[in-house]
C-alpha cells in the first residue's frame, strides 16, 4: 500500500492536540491491555512509598503533546518544588509557556487530590516571577484528615477523539460537571453560533498551524511511532494514544516516522481528520481566568482537571483543541468574538461517547521527574 493510501485509509490520526502507555511493561500489550489500574509504579529513592503514590499521580495529569514537563524536588521533608524541564517545552506552539502553566495546574490538582487520599492538604504558593522559571510552585504537605479517594478517576481519565457524539450535552450533565466552576468554564453546544463559531475556528487555525513548519516539526520531535522510541521516551503521542488499532497502528509502527509527519499529504489527512472532529461532537467548554498571571492560569488549569475528572461519569469524552489560542488572529480576536470578559486559556471539543477507552498515554518514570 502506497504511504498517500494509507494516510487516507488511517484518517491520519495525529491530530495537534494539548494532551494525552504507560511504562515500557506495557509496550508489547495490546491496547485493550494497557491498563493502569494494574500497574505498580516503581519506589523513587527517598521518598515514601506514600509520596511515590502521591507522584505516580500526580503525573497522570494531560500535559501538551504529552511532554509531562513537570519536576519534582524536595526542598525538606514535606515540601516539594514543582517546576518544568525546557527540553519538555513547546516552543513552537507555547511560547509564552502559558500552556505549560496549564499542565502544571492539572499536575497540581492531581496532587492535591492524591495528598488528601492519605490525609494530608497541601498548601500552594506560587514562587516563579516568570512562567519560564525553572522553579514554579512550592508544596507544603499538611497533615489532616482523610479525604475522598478519587484514585479511579485520576487513573482513568484520558483524552478521546475519534467516537463522539453529535448530542448536545444534557443540562444535568452540564450543571454536574461544572458545579462551582461556572464562572470560570463555559459551554457551548455544537449547535449553537458559539459552537459553530469554535468548530469552524478550530478548523481553521488548524490548517494555519499544519502549514508552519516549526509547529510541524515540533509535533514530529513529539510522535513515538515505533515501541522502540515508546520505550525510550516513555512521553509523548503514541499510536495507541491517536486511537488507531489493528492493521493501521502496526502499519504506521513499522513505517511511520518524523519525516512522515512533514510530507503534504499527512498534513493534508490530518486536516480532514479535523474537520471531521470538529463538527461530530456535542459542543465544547472554554476555561477562562480573570488575569494572564502565573497564579490565575495555575488555577484556570486546576479547574480543567477537576471538571475533567468528573467526566468518565458521564460518558464524556473530552479533546483539547487549542490551535485558536496558538495562531492568528484568533489568539487576539477569540475573546472579544465570544462575548467573554475573561481571559480564555483552554479549548475542549466534548462529547459523549458510548463506550469510555481505557488510557493508554505513556508515562515517565517516576525518578525521571525527581531533581
Amino acid at each position: 500500500m502506497k504511504r498517500r493510501a494509507f494516510l487516507k485509509y488511517v484518517g491520519a490520526g495525529a491530530v495537534v492536540i494539548g494532551g494525552s502507555s504507560i511504562f515500557s511493561s506495557w509496550l508489547a500489550m495490546g491496547q485493550d491491555d494497557a491498563l493502569r489500574s494494574t500497574y505498580i509504579p516503581e519506589q523513587v529513592a527517598g521518598f515514601t512509598v506514600e509520596e511515590t503514590d502521591i507522584l505516580y499521580l500526580a503525573s497522570l495529569a494531560p500535559s501538551g503533546h504529552n511532554t509531562q514537563p513537570w519536576t519534582v524536588r524536595v526542598k525538606e521533608p514535606g515540601r516539594w518544588i514543582i517546576g518544568s524541564e525546557q527540553s519538555r517545552w513547546l516552543p513552537a506552539v507555547d511560547p509564552t509557556n502559558r500552556e505549560l502553566l496549564l499542565s502544571i495546574g492539572t499536575f497540581l490538582e492531581n496532587l492535591t487530590f492524591a495528598a488528601g487520599m492519605y490525609g494530608y492538604y497541601t498548601e500552594i504558593k506560587v514562587i516563579a516571577r516568570d512562567s519560564h522559571n525553572a522553579n514554579l510552585v512550592e508544596v507544603n504537605f499538611i497533615p489532616g484528615v482523610l479525604q475522598d479517594n478519587l484514585r479511579s478517576k485520576i487513573i482513568t481519565r484520558r483524552t478521546m477523539r475519534s467516537t463522539q457524539l453529535r448530542n448536545e450535552l444534557k443540562q444535568a450533565d452540564v450543571d454536574y460537571l461544572l458545579l462551582n466552576k461556572k464562572d470560570q468554564i463555559v459551554y457551548y453546544p455544537l449547535v449553537s453560533e458559539q459552537g459553530r463559531y469554535l468548530a469552524e475556528g478550530t478548523l481553521a487555525a488548524n490548517k494555519v498551524q499544519a502549514l508552519r513548519e516549526s509547529a510541524q516539526l515540533e509535533l514530529a520531535n513529539w510522535i513515538r511511532w515505533s515501541n522502540a522510541a515508546a520505550k525510550k521516551y516513555r512521553n509523548g503521542l503514541t499510536p495507541e494514544s491517536m486511537e488507531l488499532s489493528g492493521f493501521a497502528r502496526w502499519y504506521t509502527k513499522n513505517f511511520f516516522n518524523q519525516q512522515t509527519v512533514l510530507e503534504k499529504s499527512f498534513r493534508e489527512e490530518t486536516i480532514k481528520k479535523i474537520e471531521a472532529q470538529a463538527n461530530n461532537c456535542g459542543g465544547w467548554l472554554v476555561v477562562t481566568s480573570p488575569s494572564q498571571s502565573i497564579t490565575d492560569i495555575i488555577h484556570a488549569g486546576r479547574a480543567l482537571e477537576r471538571v475533567w475528572l468528573k467526566a468518565k461519569d458521564k460518558n464524556i469524552a473530552f479533546h483539547p483543541m487549542t490551535q485558536m489560542l496558538e495562531e492568528s488572529p484568533w489568539k487576539d480576536t477569540l475573546r472579544q468574538d465570544l462575548g467573554l470578559k475573561e481571559q480564555i486559556q483552554f479549548i475542549i471539543r466534548v462529547g459523549y461517547v458510548e463506550a469510555y477507552l481505557p488510557p493508554v498515554s505513556l508515562r515517565m518514570p517516576m525518578g525521571s521527574i525527581v531533581k
